[in-house]
């Protein structure tokens, strides 16, 4: 999947803003479905999942292989978002206690 050509910066970077915007919704909205994942633990140990958290790194990084993409980028960004994530689901389970 390749991006269309542009002919400027300027174009080359509208395209990103609209991107991230779609990028912005979609965290969110990965957001929410973590935040309702605590209330079906009984435990706070059992947010980070390490069988879980494996299997979800394997499978972006096979999305990305099929798209001609760098693969350890999309590792390091998840790794990252799921660090993030564990802990807004550790918050909210946290306070709905």
């Amino acid at each position: 999947m390749k991006p269309n050509e542009c002919s400027s910066l300027e174009e080359i970077r509208q395209n990103i803003d609209l991107i991230d915007r779609e990028i912005v919704s979609l965290l969110i909205k990965r957001g929410r479905y973590v935040m309702q994942a605590a209330k079906f633990k009984n435990n706070i140990t059992k947010i980070e999942d390490q069988v879980r958290i494996n299997n979800i790194i394997t499978k972006v990084t096979a999305y990305s292989k099929e798209m001609n993409f760098d693969s350890s980028v999309i590792e390091q960004i998840y790794r990252f978002l799921i660090k993030v994530y564990i802990q807004l689901e550790k918050e909210t389970f946290i306070n709905s206690k």
